[in-house]
């Protein structure tokens, strides 16, 4: 049995397929990176920034050919006149199919199993190969990529028996799983450093809500003293037209004050 090892293109349609957002990428690569020869093509496990600039080369080629998450044709990920290295050329798209779940529990590591239906893949990879041969590709994919199966009674399932019609549980080797321990999870990264991001998201949120406070006190009080200014105008105007008002004869008519006072103004 050959020990399969993914490579650029490998990672790349995971992150399309599985929806890994841009600002995980990193951390997932640093942690494939960290795994290193258990898994990874040997010209990638030199320098991280290597496997960085093919990975990224990678996405950018699935995304031109169409293939941007989970709905798209698993066909499209393999490139044209792609050789086939676990199953036999005509079960391609299987082969890219089984690693992106290998993938995922690699990456999921507390994730026990993916509920698979392999009667049903034939129709949905629209693969027409003889289904014997099918069932046979089926088990070399498994066993390339350290997988295993098992019933709905968590029980092993034996897939030389045959594949039956109905859902078995997919899930990584013991023995393979016991050897990705040995190394640090990453999503531990990921929830340190979303509590960072939470931290200093709170203290900007705090500091924008003080400037804001500050902002609307000096409005109110710019307004208050625009009133008060306006206040004072109008209690001076007031003051000036009943001095002047008085300083009238006291025989003249109101009528007569009125138009006085208009005449002087």
């Amino acid at each position: 049995m050959i020990n399969y090892l993914y490579n650029a293109r490998d990672i790349a349609a995971y992150f399309k397929w599985a929806g890994v957002s841009s600002h995980q990428e990193e951390e997932y690569m640093k942690y494939i990176f960290q795994i290193g020869g258990d898994i990874l093509a040997k010209p990638l496990t030199n320098n991280y920034d290597d496997l960085a600039r093919a990975v990224y080369r990678e996405l950018y080629y699935l995304w031109s050919e169409g293939f941007e998450n989970e709905y798209s044709d698993i066909a499209l990920i393999a490139p044209k006149g792609a050789v086939s290295l676990i199953c036999d050329q005509e079960f391609m798209t299987l082969e890219s199919y089984m690693k992106l779940l290998a993938l995922h529990l690699i990456f999921s590591r507390n994730l026990p199993y993916v509920h698979v239906n392999f009667s049903g893949l034939t129709l949905s990879l629209g693969l027409k190969g003889d289904f014997l041969d099918f069932e046979k590709n089926v088990v070399i994919a498994c066993e390339t990529l350290h997988l295993m199966t098992q019933d709905v009674f968590s029980q092993p399932f034996d897939l030389h028996l045959g594949i039956p019609e109905e859902m078995l549980c997919l899930c990584l080797e013991p023995e393979f799983r016991k050897s990705l321990a040995a190394h640090d999870d990453f999503r531990k990264r990921f929830i340190k450093n979303a509590a960072s991001r939470l931290q200093e998201m709170k203290k900007t949120s705090a500091a924008i809500q003080e400037k804001e406070e500050k902002k609307k006190l000096r409005q109110l009080k710019r307004k208050q003293a625009k009133e008060k200014t306006k206040s004072n105008q109008s209690e001076v105007k007031d003051k000036k037209l009943k001095q002047k008002t008085d300083d009238i004869p006291s025989g003249m008519s109101i009528k007569m004050k009125r138009g006085q006072q208009l005449k002087e103004d």
